[in-house]
């Protein structure tokens, strides 16, 4: 019970935090597989350094300040079955790199598909509605992970 109401507090005070932290994109990360939750973690992690090292350059993803990088939320779903992340991204760094919507699109997807071996697919939606948030967090467990966690240092 007391895990539960944890929970249920930790998962309001998110929803909060995302629908007020000026996220630009809302996306879905399909790996079209079951996966343990460490392995979810870890294509996530690979994902955000690679992204980093597409928008940024190589030198700039290791040197540049964890402000200045990929700064994301995402909540991992259904892992016994078709594991996925929904979440929000601040994308506005890379769509000044990509210069569109489409190249932005084409980049995260061709990004993701490395990261989990040609399998999965993505959705990628700019300006995210207002449930967006609710709706990722709809089978919250105490997990999620953020994009900084995953910055070298």
């Amino acid at each position: 019970m007391h895990n539960t109401l944890h929970n249920r507090k930790q998962r309001a005070a998110l929803i909060q935090w995302a629908a007020n932290d000026n996220y630009t994109h809302a996306f879905t990360l399909n790996t079209d597989r079951e996966l343990s939750l460490s392995q979810a973690r870890r294509i996530f992690g690979d994902f955000c350094h690679r992204f980093d090292k597409r928008v940024l350059g190589t030198r700039n993803a290791r040197r540049l300040p964890t402000d200045m990088r990929l700064r994301a939320i995402a909540f991992p779903e259904n892992l016994t079955t078709n594991a996925h992340l929904h979440g929000l991204a601040d994308l506005s760094p890379a769509l000044a790199v990509f210069s569109n919507e489409w190249r932005l699109k084409r980049e995260f997807e061709r990004i993701w598909l490395q990261c989990t071996r040609g399998s999965g697919s993505l959705h990628l939606q700019g300006e995210p509605d207002e449930g967006w948030p609710q709706y990722c967090t709809k089978h919250f467990n105490g997990t999620y992970f953020l994009a900084a966690d995953f910055h070298p240092h």
